[in-house]
């Protein structure tokens, strides 16, 4: 296919897939394509809904595969450093944007096409206890991947999952579930695409039981709207900071010391949120939970009050509120197949201190 063809057909894929909010909330997934010689990707941060076909990082794949060849240091820090490093210098020559952090896994992929997401629904799978016996069972073809630390050592226990599957079935496979975090499909077609995320959605749906309520529930709204100005005035700096009020059934009926499912839900929510009880004293505990954990609390949770979403600007406010909310629903969701199971807390933490997601946040926060 030729490549300016190919590259529009990716564009329209993207924004297809980054404007349904059943597949991508908050700008998260990437995507992908690739020729023989270059790889073509979304930048990090970059909003799928948006993309122009001229935005995507062109990618030497002859630089890529020669990181596989290359040793790392075993220090986290130095390690993720020098990978970053090396693929940046992959980019073809003239390339200025920062290439999406899964683009080595992207290139493992013999497809000419690669689609990344993190739809609710399928994460009601893979933050479920059941997850991985749900996958086996309902996809038998597929691959599901363990918890791992995201970027160059994700991806390479991808490459041997994906090697040992090559061997013991004679060929690739063109999906991927990969636990907290999402689902991968591969295919050399943007048609054949749709048809596996259709199949996957469609299978995933019919087993779920319950689902979200979003019936807002009856509360003192005069002691909502005194809550929300406090928090606004706590968050914001030189001003009141934007806040958005969620009284939904399963808002208030979530767990709020479960928020961390995904990737997603600490670069946009926070590895936790602050959850007081009405009557507490809120500027004390705000203090208290800034002093412990080093930044503001994204989202306030009061119990029998319901959440406070925050952000710097309507668009962050509304971007938090929306993860919030995405974390409810895999919370609903994962009941279906066992119940939730979120992030290991070693996973959590090494994602609240990793560069890579902190330069997304800013990025795709921009405007």
């Amino acid at each position: 296919m030729e490549t300016k063809k190919a590259t529009a057909a990716l564009a329209a894929m993207s924004n297809r897939y980054g404007g349904d909010p059943a597949y991508v909330l908050a700008g998260g997934g990437n995507t992908s394509y690739k020729d023989e010689k270059t790889l073509y990707i979304k930048g990090s941060g970059t909003a799928l809904a948006t993309i122009k076909a001229e935005e995507f990082v062109a990618m030497d794949r002859s630089k890529l595969a020669a990181i596989w060849q290359k040793t790392y240091p075993e220090a986290e820090a130095a390690r993720e450093a020098a990978v970053l490093a090396d693929m940046m210098d992959a980019r073809v020559p003239g390339q200025t944007r920062r290439p999406s952090v899964e683009t080595l896994l992207h290139d493992l992929f013999p497809y000419r096409f690669v689609l990344h997401l993190h739809p609710t629904k399928v994460n009601g799978v893979t933050c479920a206890k059941d997850g991985e016996a749900t996958v086996r069972a309902l996809f038998p073809d597929a691959v599901f991947v363990e918890n791992s630390k995201p970027g160059y050592m994700l991806a390479a226990l991808c490459r041997g999952r994906l090697a040992d599957y090559q061997k013991a079935r004679g060929k690739f496979p063109d999906t991927v579930f990969l636990q907290n975090h999402g689902v991968f499909f591969a295919a050399d077609t943007t048609k054949e695409l749709d048809v596996l995320a259709a199949r996957v959605m469609g299978a995933i749906d019919a087993r779920i039981g319950a689902r979200p309520d979003m019936t807002e529930v009856a509360v003192d709204v005069k002691k909502a709207e005194q809550t929300a100005a406090a928090v606004g005035a706590l968050y914001g700096e030189g001003g009141p900071a934007a806040v958005r009020f969620c009284r939904t059934r399963s808002a208030l009926a979530h767990d709020p010391v479960v928020l961390a499912f995904t990737p997603d839900h600490i670069v946009y929510c926070k590895a936790a949120p602050l959850v007081l009880n009405v009557g507490d004293d809120l500027p004390r505990a705000f203090a208290a939970f800034v002093a412990e954990r080093g930044y503001k609390p994204k989202v306030v949770f009061v119990r029998g009050l319901g959440a406070f979403c925050c952000g710097a600007s309507d668009k962050e406010a509304d971007t938090t509120l929306s993860v919030f909310l995405d974390a409810v629903a895999i919370g609903v969701y994962a009941a279906s197949f066992g119940g939730a199971a979120p992030m290991p807390a070693w996973l959590e933490d090494f994602i609240v201190h990793w560069e890579v997601e902190s330069y997304r946040a800013k990025v795709s926060q921009k405007g």
